[in-house]
């Protein structure tokens, strides 16, 4: 498909998700990366459209975090910044750092929590329908499979994927398109860095964002240090020591992590 299909397609999920579901608000949740920058854009486009939100991990590269905050005020779009209740930091210094089997638990601290408060916070009434727009994408292999829907609903949040069915290439045309500033944390890295709670993290990850955001890398430095003198799991990006549980999958917020390490992802 052309990318003028793949755009037709992308309003046609959005106007379905509207009609059926007819939700009082539409928010873009940004993170920083590329795709959710498609995606949100595209949602801005919608008469619907309300606000974009950023989840603030406390985890996360900073000029991720400004990117999204200097792209929504460049475009126009009025932003809403949540942070979860209890920091990254508290977490580990209470349950130290997390391995594969600790994703599910570091992602509803960290963000599922904050999702529960936007929706909480907006909720007109108590059947009402608060639209999530994300910039999932499944690889060519998930799609293969034939049963995944881009519209999925959670008792008041319908999560909505409009790029669901996009590749790679579609992505970049689009952003280049529409003229819109790519995140320098991508092209450096190759991830937006908005979460690293390192329960995925490869072996040589700390390595690398130390050359490429050394800030960054000292926060999780000095961290290992606290965790190590609170006697909890000290190494960021390893399984804690006896834990050879199986990873666990985190919610719709963390589909590049979940399609990345074999955990198939849920209906959009």
């Amino acid at each position: 498909m052309a990318l003028d299909d793949k755009i037709a397609q992308s309003m046609e999920i959005l106007n379905g998700a509207i009609a059926e579901h007819r939700p009082s608000h539409l928010f873009g949740l940004f993170s920083g990366g590329h795709d959710s920058l498609v995606a949100t854009h595209l949602a801005s486009k919608h008469p619907a459209f309300t606000r974009a939100v950023h989840i603030n991990t406390t985890i996360g590269i900073e000029q991720t975090r400004q990117f999204v905050r200097d792209t929504s005020r460049d475009r126009q779009w009025r932003l809403l910044e949540y942070t979860p209740p209890v920091s990254y930091r508290d977490i580990v210094l209470e349950h130290g750092f997390p391995g594969p089997g600790g994703h599910r638990f570091m992602y509803t601290r960290l963000k599922e929590r904050c999702v529960d408060r936007l929706v909480r916070e907006h909720k007109t009434k108590w059947n009402d329908r608060i639209a999530l727009i994300t910039g999932v994408r499944l690889s060519e292999s998930v799609r293969r499979m034939g049963h995944v829907e881009p519209v999925k609903r959670d008792g008041c949040q319908l999560w909505v994927a409009p790029i669901l069915h996009w590749d790679d290439d579609d992505k970049l045309e689009y952003i280049a398109r529409e003229g819109l500033k790519r995140n320098s944390v991508v092209d450096t890295i190759c991830m937006s860095g908005e979460c690293l709670c390192g329960a995925f993290a490869k072996k040589e990850e700390l390595f690398e964002l130390g050359e490429a955001f050394p800030e960054t890398a000292a926060v999780i430095l000095a961290l290992q240090e606290e965790a190590a003198a609170a006697g909890v799991h000290a190494k960021w990006g390893t399984r804690p020591p006896g834990k050879r549980g199986k990873a666990t999958k985190g919610g719709m917020l963390c589909s590049s992590c979940n399609q990345r390490n074999g955990l198939m992802e849920e209906a959009a």
